[in-house]
């Protein structure tokens, strides 16, 4: 008589041990599943407990993957991505009204986070997912209402309208008061690229000039988000978009240093598939605070 229960650890081990393995990293999978780097790894190490097995190499921030941890690792993740359809599916069949969308770990930590969690707080909210990822064959693969997505422009067969367009500047803590005045001994707060779109600090400072931070120790935390995280915390200065982090600047938690301007030419659109968006979809995105007047389809 099978009881899943007693012969399976708990969900969310295997989530964060999936999240971990893909990333073959514990501060990215942290930042995507928005919790403690700390958190990641407990649940890692708790499940190697209950099997009595090995999964992973830690080695500082990145791990490796043992032959048992390749093993399950691919095995969790075709599960999930079963079960997920799954559940998408029957969600759709049985008409149960919700809303799922997807972005990177940055733009869902701090810009769509704050959103949802106004929405859910206020009157008759219906469900809402969000699933975030750096990669933007991940996003762009999911069965989902909406994304919010990073680019030059909308993709092929999808339709969407443009958000905001893309700046980045140094952001810094006003705990760290008059750190303009000592851009060469403040700390810069550096990430490690994922993608050519990304900007880091060489990248800043080759586009625009600023000589000022060459001299400026730098700091690698491995995630964007960790960047963001250790900014407000007083630690160093880095680099971000005003209108994605628009929460954090209006808190008074961080404060942008205007003087020094990156302007892409990059955007930050909602899209979603061609001929999917209808006007309950179109009025749940506005009601969670992702307003846009015409939905507009590709020809």
């Amino acid at each position: 008589m099978k009881n899943y229960r007693r012969t399976l650890p708990p969900l969310d081990y295997l989530l964060f041990f999936e999240a971990a393995a893909r990333h073959r990293n514990f501060t990215r999978a942290a930042a995507e599943l928005n919790v403690s780097q700390a958190a990641v790894s407990k649940r890692v190490k708790v499940l190697e407990n209950w099997l009595g097995i090995t999964l992973v190499n830690r080695h500082g921030r990145n791990i490796g993957l043992s032959q048992h941890g390749e093993s399950l690792a691919a095995t969790t993740a075709e599960a999930l991505d079963y079960l997920n359809t799954c559940l998408q599916r029957l969600s759709r069949t049985t008409g149960g009204t919700r809303l799922s969308l997807a972005a990177n770990v940055a733009v869902s930590q701090f810009w769509l986070m704050p959103r949802i969690n106004e929405y859910l707080l206020g009157h008759d909210p219906v469900p809402v997912t969000l699933t975030s990822s750096d990669k933007d064959a991940e996003l762009l693969a999911l069965d989902i209402d909406a994304i919010l997505y990073y680019g030059s422009d909308i993709p092929p067969g999808w339709g969407g309208l443009a958000l905001f367009e893309e700046t980045w500047l140094p952001v810094a803590s006003p705990l760290l008061r008059g750190a303009e005045h000592r851009l060469g001994e403040t700390p810069l707060l550096d990430f490690d690229k994922l993608t050519p779109k990304w900007i880091n600090w060489s990248d800043f400072v080759e586009l625009t000039g600023h000589t000022e931070f060459i001299r400026a120790p730098r700091v690698n935390l491995g995630s964007y988000s960790s960047t963001l995280d250790t900014a407000i915390r007083g630690k160093g200065i880095a680099l971000g978009c005003p209108e994605v982090l628009s929460y954090e600047i209006e808190a008074g938690r961080l404060i942008p240093l205007y003087d020094y301007q990156l302007k892409t030419g990059r955007s930050y659109f909602v899209i979603w598939r061609s001929g999917t968006m209808t006007e309950g979809i179109h009025n749940l995105l506005s009601d969670v605070g992702i307003s846009f007047k015409s939905p507009h389809e590709p020809r």
